[in-house]
């Protein structure tokens, strides 16, 4: 019986496939990366040595060559460049191009979230990087903000992705390997990916769309406990709005986040390039000069045929994809998920993981979305959720009894609110309302999204220390609350038309 590869640990001043060990920079789900010198060239390198169970996987051990080489071909200025890469005492390494600097995902855990303006341009360089990975054939199928490397100036800083290819092209097809295996992260994972489906370079289109959601709100675009949850979420919940998590992102960059997160890839856009085309051109609002186009070829091309815009097209405006849910039921109960969910596996290293597991049962276990509500059905389960939120008001005044005043300026209760009013949407939106109440239900959501929008302001004001606009966005309510109240009774609501 031959003894499986095992992790190779090196220590500072170690020699492997000839390249001398400097520092350990991190480790994840995927490899160990380190610093590491090339002799003759003294050039500093970042080697990756892949995980041994990466090794073992037949369909690794077929594609690894052939995928090294096309990763090694790809020259932009937004992708690390891959130097070489072999196999050393049954490991396979890789060696690319060390950036001296930081990671996004560094950057959030520092900064929270990017203004608006900063997180579009990193977002454009990265979609322009996996254009060109996805034109070389690759799917990088791990968009997440460690695998974004940042050289440069803070304000002027120039995005790198990395880790693509061979490390994360371990699957067939479809998301699955051969064992049932799943290759991706779990908050940034396309629906696609967790059922099995075939998949293309769209998988990455929709996690650069979760990716823009992070920068722009510094929270993952469903944050639920548990990992099926979170998978039946990205099935099913549609796509959040980030202008309800901080109140500086324009309105027009939701409808961006929202066809980046569309559940069929067909609603998608159709290359990440224009997902970071459509994102500036949101913010600036000016036209998009370059027609949408797919630009993936080989295992990353889209596998069917769309009409593409021959002209210019508007910056998105109200643009709402009709989400649903049906692919739950293409998933079999037996496949077991594994999801990597590394925080170190780019090029700038990073807290150790370990893989998360679950099955798609517990996801299929999951109640369905609910379908159109009679009206009594509507006014219960609206007046449920209303009386909730009452009640973690009144628990938060409890604690804070003059936060809304100047005197009590509170950033604790501003951002209970936040919570509160992001919940109450998010909740009210699962609610299909009964024909001839669309109108109004729909007229109650946008209210219900305003409240929340002066609860971010009003946390906003409290952060900086200016206790006249904090309470000057609670005053501010008032008129939003009597017209929320009237459109509650319009529809019929009780407990809410006497909640705020």
């Amino acid at each position: 019986m031959v003894e499986p590869p095992r992790w190779i640990e090196l220590s500072d001043g170690d020699e492997f496939a000839g390249y001398r060990i400097e520092q350990r920079l991190g480790r994840g789900g995927m490899g160990i990366l380190y610093l590491a010198l090339e002799p003759g060239l003294e050039r500093r390198v970042a080697l990756k040595l892949i995980a041994p169970e990466a090794a073992t996987d037949e369909v690794f051990a077929r594609r690894f060559a052939e995928e090294s080489r096309i990763a090694a071909s790809i020259e932009h200025p937004n992708v690390v460049p891959i130097y070489a890469a072999g196999e050393e005492r049954g490991v396979p390494w890789i060696a690319m191009r060390y950036v001296a600097g930081s990671d996004l995902g560094r950057r959030i855990a520092r900064e929270g979230r990017l203004d608006p303006a900063e997180a579009v341009a990193l977002i454009a360089q990265v979609g322009n990087g996996l254009d060109a990975i996805h034109a070389a054939g690759l799917i990088h199928r791990d968009v997440k903000p460690p695998n974004v490397l940042l050289g440069g100036d803070p304000g002027s800083e120039h995005a790198y992705i990395t880790d693509f290819g061979v490390a994360r092209n371990i699957a067939t097809e479809s998301g699955l390997t051969q064992t049932g295996r799943f290759v991706g992260t779990l908050d940034y994972v396309a629906p696609e990916q967790i059922s099995g489906e075939p998949i293309d370079a769209r998988v990455d289109v929709y996690a650069l769309g979760c990716l823009l959601f992070k920068l722009l709100t510094g929270e993952v675009p469903f944050p639920r406990e548990g990992e099926a949850a979170r998978l039946y979420a990205h099935l099913n919940d549609p796509p959040p709005a980030p202008s309800l998590y901080a109140t500086a992102v324009p309105a027009a960059l939701d409808d961006v986040v929202a066809r980046a997160m569309s559940k069929s890839p067909g609603d998608r856009y159709p290359s990440a390039g224009d997902l970071g085309r459509a994102a500036q051109a949101a913010l600036s609002g000016t036209a998009i000069s370059i027609p949408e186009r797919t630009v993936a070829t080989g295992a990353a091309a889209t596998k069917e045929t769309r009409k593409l815009p021959e002209e210019p097209v508007e910056p998105p405006r109200n643009r709402r994809p009709f989400l649903i849910g049906g692919v739950l039921a293409l998933i079999a109960a037996a496949i077991v998920v594994v999801l990597v969910a590394s925080g170190g596996d780019g090029g700038g290293g990073g807290a150790e993981t370990s893989p998360l597991t679950t099955t798609t049962q517990e996801v299929k276990e999951k109640p369905d979305p609910k379908p159109r509500l009679s009206r009594s059905a509507l006014i219960a389960q609206a007046d449920q959720i209303c009386a909730e939120a009452r009640s973690s008001y009144e628990a938060s005044k409890d604690q804070f009894p003059d936060g809304e005043t100047e005197a009590g300026m509170s950033a604790e209760f501003a951002q209970q609110l936040v919570e509160n009013s992001s919940r109450q949407v998010s909740r009210m939106s699962q609610l299909n309302p009964p024909k001839g109440k669309e109108d109004e239900f729909r007229e109650y959501l946008r209210l219900r999204k305003d409240i929340a929008r002066m609860d971010q302001r009003a946390l906003d004001a409290a952060k900086e220390g200016n206790p006249t606009a904090y309470v000057q966005t609670y005053e501010s309510r008032s008129p939003i609350d009597e017209q929320l109240q009237r459109v509650s009774g319009e529809i019929g609501f009780d407990v809410c038309s006497n909640n705020s």
